[in-house]
């Protein structure tokens, strides 16, 4: 209980995170019986496959204190690109090309963010409309559809009761980026450049590595799940997918990721992304309108910036009490050094 309760102090996000998965998973097992089934959990893990790697790609910007609004339109490219050209040159090498041009969009952002030392917020707005309008070139202005569905049959084939090739994939994914941010010296940089930014490029850090990367991963997410999404539906629009960007940064905050930057990680964007589709797909069940999903998301936004945004005021008394009983402490050492001095 102690080491729980450690942890739970040293990570408070995480914990309310975790916390808040379970409360609303439970809440719909309970109220209904369709949500407790091994078909419901396939779907719920079906819909991370894409909406876990917009989430994930929004953590890692918002942890180098930046953000992606043009991770939808990104998503949006890859799948027309996919879906375009799967039938020619095969759902491989279409996948891989559609992909490559994603990541190779969030490098150009990236470079350009640390280059012009602009935020990102600011650039993105101006890719999101450039991209859909790529995307509509792409697809002729018209939605593009395969012919031939062996590959969406194959990448939402059911395996180990939970899984699909798809989902297996964006798991893995999560596994090699939480193992680079942990433990490597650039990940160490994206958090150094979200939490004290001035600081990092004082001790040296190159601003333009971190950003670039952070942009790249980002931009490759988008392109996965494009080509997931593409491939899965066997149909693709130039502006589709633009939940995509709302329900990931709803998916971020809620997996603990602080809007000042510097904290996060990967286990709470998988956290995140897996309550928002509990909350979604209970709400399907209930036969809740569209309107109400939106508004019962935008909720469950505000109770954990409310959470934050508290949890940050208890730390900042903590610390201010820590550091008043530390001078306290100082001052009677010093008073009675100075009596013994006078006896």
């Amino acid at each position: 209980m102690a080491k729980l309760k450690n942890w739970i102090i040293h990570n408070p996000d995480l914990a309310f995170a975790i916390l808040l998965a379970v409360c609303v998973y439970s809440y719909f097992a309970i109220t209904n019986d369709l949500f407790f089934t091994h078909r419901t959990s396939y779907a719920i893990m079906e819909r991370f496959a894409v909406l876990g790697l917009v989430g994930l790609a929004l953590t890692l910007c918002i942890i180098a204190g930046e953000i992606d609004l043009s991770i939808g339109s990104n998503a949006a490219l890859a799948a027309v690109i996919v879906v375009r050209f799967t039938d020619s040159l095969g759902a491989g090498t279409a996948a891989l090309i559609a992909m490559a041009v994603a990541t190779v969009v969030g490098l150009i952002q990236g470079y350009f963010i640390a280059y012009l030392r602009i935020r990102a917020i600011v650039l993105t707005v101006g890719t999101l409309m450039l991209l859909r309008g790529v995307a509509l070139f792409a697809a002729e202005e018209k939605t593009v559809m395969l012919t031939d569905f062996t590959v969406p049959d194959f990448i939402s084939e059911k395996m180990f009761v939970y899984f699909s090739p798809a989902s297996l994939l964006v798991i893995g994914v999560f596994v090699i980026v939480g193992l680079f941010m942990n433990y490597t010296r650039y990940g160490r940089e994206i958090y150094a450049i979200g939490g004290a930014r001035k600081e990092a490029l004082a001790s040296g850090i190159d601003l333009k590595r971190p950003m670039i990367i952070v942009f790249a991963i980002s931009g490759f997410c988008a392109g996965l799940g494009g080509v997931i999404i593409g491939l899965r539906s066997g149909t693709a629009q130039a502006l589709g997918l633009q939940y995509l960007l709302l329900a990931g940064t709803v998916a971020a905050f809620i997996g603990g990721v602080s809007i000042l930057g510097g904290r996060g990680g990967v286990i709470g964007a998988a956290i995140g992304t897996l309550t928002v589709n509990f909350l979604n797909t209970g709400l399907v069940f209930n036969v809740t309108p569209a309107f109400m999903v939106q508004l019962y998301l935008g909720v469950l936004l505000m109770v954990v910036i409310i959470f934050q945004t508290g949890s940050q005021i208890f730390d900042t008394y903590q610390r201010r009490q820590q550091i008043l009983g530390d001078v306290d402490r100082m001052r009677d050492e010093l008073l009675a050094r100075k009596r013994e001095v006078e006896i």
